[in-house]
C-alpha cells in the first residue's frame, strides 16, 4: 500500500488530467447527501432517492466527539448501520473529542494513536476499508475542539501522525479529505496544509451564506463565494497546484436563526452544479437536513425554488 501510494504521487499531473477529463456532466461525480446520523439517517435515504429521481453514490457521516470512548463507540454503530448499503462512505472523523484535557500537542506525540487504530480496524472489518476520511473537517474555524489556530504546527504534526496510524492497519485503503470550510476563518488554511503525501482530496465546505457589507442579492452572494479569501477560486487553484482532486463533502443553501443564510436561491444551486461540472470532483454531498445553524433541507418543499434546481441539475434529467 506504501509503494502504491508513492506511485500515485509520481502520477499525480496525469491522475489530475484523467479527473478533468471525467469531470463533464453534472452528477458525473459521486453524489452525496446528508440526512442523518447513521441508523436514522439510513431510513430516510430512499425517500430523498425518490425526491431527487435517482440513486446517490455515497453518504456523509459523523463520529461523535463527546469523549473518545464515544467516538469508538460511535464508530462502531455507524460503520454496522452502512454495512452492505449500496453506498461508499465520507465520514468525518474528529481530530479531538470535547474537553480541555485533549490536545493537539498530546496528540502529535502519539497519546492517542489507539482510539484511531480502532476506528480504522472497526471501518475496514466492516468492509469500509475505501471510505473516505474527512479528518478533523473545518479546522480553519474556531468551533471543533480540533481547531488549527490553537497550535497549528502540532495540528499539522497530529493530521500527519493519524493518516500514518490508520494507513497502517492492514486492509485500510482509506482517501484522507483536507476539508477546510470556505473563507478567512480563525486560520488561513494553507498555513496548515499537511503535505502531499498525507493527502488525498481537497475538498471545501460552501453554504450560501454571507457577513459581507452590502452583499445582499444571489448574484453579489456568488461573486462573494467565489472570490473572497480561501473562497471557491482559492479551492480550485490550490487543489490544482497540489494535483489533487476536490470536493464538497458539505454544501447548501438555506436558513439560519441569525439571517445570514441564502435562503430559497436557485441561483447559488445552479452556479454550484456549474462549478462542480467543470472541475475534477470526486464527490459532492448535499445538506439536506435542518440542523439548528444551517437548515438547507428541500427535499420536503420548504425551499421550493432551490429543490426543483437541485432535481434539475443531479436527479435523472439532469
Amino acid at each position: 500500500m506504501r509503494t502504491a501510494h508513492a506511485l500515485m504521487s509520481v502520477a499525480r499531473p496525469a491522475l489530475l488530467a484523467a479527473l478533468v477529463a471525467l469531470a463533464t456532466p453534472a452528477g458525473a461525480q459521486d453524489l452525496a447527501v446528508y440526512k442523518g446520523a447513521g441508523c436514522e439517517g439510513k431510513p430516510r435515504i430512499a425517500g430523498f432517492e425518490q425526491w431527487l429521481g435517482r440513486p446517490i453514490d455515497r453518504v456523509v457521516d459523523f463520529l461523535a466527539r463527546d469523549s473518545w470512548q464515544k467516538m469508538v463507540d460511535s464508530s462502531r454503530w455507524i460503520s454496522g448501520c452502512w454495512r452492505g448499503a449500496p453506498y461508499a462512505l465520507a465520514l468525518s472523523v474528529p481530530m479531538l473529542p470535547n474537553g480541555k484535557d485533549n490536545t493537539l500537542r498530546a496528540g502529535a506525540e502519539g497519546a492517542y494513536d489507539r482510539y484511531f487504530q480502532e476506528i480504522a480496524r472497526i471501518l475496514v472489518a466492516d468492509g469500509h476499508a475505501g471510505a473516505v476520511i474527512r479528518l478533523g473537517w473545518e479546522f480553519n474555524g474556531g468551533w471543533y475542539p480540533w481547531a488549527a489556530k490553537k497550535d497549528p504546527k502540532a495540528w499539522v504534526a497530529f493530521w500527519q501522525r493519524i493518516v500514518t496510524t490508520m494507513r497502517d492497519v492492514p486492509g485500510a485503503d482509506f482517501k484522507f479529505d483536507w476539508n477546510p470550510t470556505l473563507g478567512w476563518q480563525q486560520v488561513p488554511s494553507d498555513q496548515v496544509y499537511p503535505g502531499d503525501a498525507y493527502v488525498d482530496i481537497i475538498g471545501l465546505d460552501v453554504y450560501n451564506q454571507t457577513w459581507t457589507k452590502g452583499v445582499k442579492t444571489p448574484e453579489q452572494r456568488w461573486d462573494d463565494l467565489m472570490n473572497q479569501s480561501f473562497g471557491l477560486k482559492w479551492h480550485a487553484d490550490f487543489a490544482r497546484k497540489h494535483g489533487k482532486p476536490m470536493s464538497f463533502a458539505e454544501w447548501g443553501t438555506g436558513t439560519r436563526p441569525d439571517g445570514h443564510g441564502g435562503g430559497d436561491d436557485p441561483l447559488f444551486v445552479r452556479n454550484m452544479a456549474a462549478w462542480i461540472r467543470a472541475h475534477p470532483v470526486l464527490y459532492q454531498g448535499y445538506w439536506d437536513y435542518p440542523a439548528h445553524d444551517f437548515n438547507a433541507e428541500v427535499s420536503r418543499g420548504k425551499l421550493p425554488e432551490a429543490g426543483a434546481e437541485l432535481r434539475r441539475q443531479f436527479g435523472r434529467a439532469g
